[in-house]
């Protein structure tokens, strides 16, 4: 039997694609409608601590690390991870479609984009 390290077994399953993961609209939806509550509720803490330890720098509550992984998991399942991502456009620049705009977003031929909602936006991921 041929002996194989644990570096030959990491380096050839790097890349090995380990399952597909369907994402509905219906998912697409309530994961960033999970996200948008999680975001609400870090920042009401983030608020609160520095009420509570105004002069604390060290402990402040932060979520992001955990945040960027998951908007990263979202964006490949989505085909949507260059820089400009739509993704990342609707929620922080948009606040989660609150501030959207008729015109705010546009095609490369002008025409306007609708990011009003997350189930908008995976219409337009879905198209594009």
């Amino acid at each position: 039997m041929e002996e194989t390290s644990i570096t030959h077994i990491a380096h050839t399953n790097a890349n090995m694609v380990l399952g597909n993961v369907y994402f509905s609209r219906e998912l697409f939806v309530e994961m960033i409608n999970e996200i948008e509550k999680q975001y609400e509720y870090d920042r009401k803490c983030s608020d609160a601590f520095k009420v509570i330890l105004p002069n604390d720098y060290v402990s402040n509550y932060d979520n992001h690390w955990l945040q960027n992984q998951l908007l990263k998991v979202l964006q490949i399942a989505m085909n949507d991870n260059d820089k400009n991502s739509w993704i990342e456009y609707y929620l922080w620049e948009l606040d989660f479609g609150k501030k959207y705009k008729v015109g705010c977003a546009s095609n490369k031929d002008g025409s306007p984009i609708d990011l009003s909602d997350a189930g908008r936006l995976w219409d337009y991921l879905n198209v594009a």
